[in-house]
Parts: C-alpha cells; sequence; structure tokens
C-alpha cells in the first residue's frame, strides 16, 4: 500500500494506470497466487507498506472485511492482456 508518493502501472511497455496514496498493489499475488501481470514503477519518493503472503493472510482471516476490499478493487482492474 502506497502512504506516500505517486508510482505507475505499465503492461507491455504502455501505461494503464497512476497510483497515488491510499493505492495498493500485487493483490493478485497475494489473493490467487499468480505472476504479475504488470510493472510498478516510483514516479516519485514513495513511502510503502510491505506485507509478505503469511502476514496478509493472516490478517485476511481476521479481518475479511479487508479480503471484500482488496477483491473488490482487483475487480474494477482492467483485465490483464494475454
Amino acid at each position: 500500500m502506497i502512504e506516500e508518493g505517486t508510482a505507475e502501472v505499465t503492461r507491455a511497455g504502455s501505461r494503464v494506470a497512476a497510483l497515488s496514496a491510499g493505492d495498493f498493489f500485487g493483490e493478485i499475488a497475494l489473493l490467487r497466487e499468480e505472476r504479475r501481470i504488470a510493472t510498478v514503477t516510483a514516479t516519485s519518493p514513495m513511502v510503502l507498506i510491505v506485507m509478505s503472503g503469511r502476514s496478509f493472510r493472516s490478517l485476511d482471516s481476521s479481518r475479511p472485511e479487508i479480503r471484500e476490499t482488496v477483491s473488490r478493487a482487483l475487480a474494477e482492474r482492467p483485465s490483464p492482456v494475454s
């Protein structure tokens, strides 16, 4: 999760999104245990909250609303390009 700063998301070299404070990335790997589908590059200095898969699953078990929030955001993201 981004606490401070900005980043851009690219897929196959094309910019697909801009991220800023409050946004998160890497959730696909945590929820679906799949490889990443995009590249996230900082566009300013950043402060991030980083979680391991184990930490996320532990938090997910105790706070199911977090999974709902992440799943909702995932559904709103553009689908991967094959």
